[in-house]
């Protein structure tokens, strides 16, 4: 069984990166759309808490050694230390708390579609207060938390909502064939 969780965290840290490159960037923000939410919040539903979160973990640790699994193919330390940081870590507590919510709760559509907006909103608060402390701390430039909001929430609230959503329904039928056939509790 362990090991069976280990590989589908390995495979689910390689869907996020994947997921990662089909990106599109929508100026003036500096932060890509892309379908890691939809992948993450997945590996929360499908994973559980704990696995769900080690594959998002792996995925990290595999950019933050230099391969190319972030958006736009970016890597290394300053691509988790820079401006879109906090979105990672927001991912990794994501996936926990998707899990979490649906291990406890179940898999009735509501108690998945609760769990996915308030994913959102770990990421997103997460991500902006990550945002605005590289550009305070590290970049030396002023931002207000309007305008970070503007730049790193308001544009992909919309795109990621509906991205969750899907990832809910399309993780409940993937969980329930799961649990059917005995793979999963």
């Amino acid at each position: 069984m362990a090991a069976r969780n280990m590989v589908l965290a390995g495979l689910f840290a390689a869907l996020i990166a994947i997921g990662s490159q089909i990106s599109f960037v929508i100026p003036p923000s500096p932060v890509p759309h892309t379908l890691q939410v939809f992948f993450v919040m997945l590996s929360g539903l499908i994973l559980g808490s704990k696995w769900g979160s080690i594959s998002v973990g792996l995925w990290i640790l595999l950019g933050a050694f230099g391969l190319p699994v972030f958006a736009q193919g970016k890597a290394g330390l300053a691509a988790v230390l820079g401006p879109t940081g906090g979105f990672l870590l927001g991912f990794t507590l994501c996936a926990y708390v998707v899990g979490r919510i649906t291990e406890r709760f179940g898999l009735a559509y509501k108690v998945v579609a609760g769990a996915m907006v308030l994913g959102m909103i770990i990421v997103y608060t997460l991500g902006l207060v990550g945002f605005m402390a590289c550009f305070q701390y590290f970049l030396h430039k002023p931002m207000t938390w309007e305008k970070a909001f503007m730049l790193t929430t308001l544009p992909f609230a919309p795109f990621d909502l509906v991205k969750s959503l899907f990832a809910g329904y399309i993780g409940i039928k993937v969980r329930r064939a799961l649990i059917q056939a005995g793979y999963s509790a």
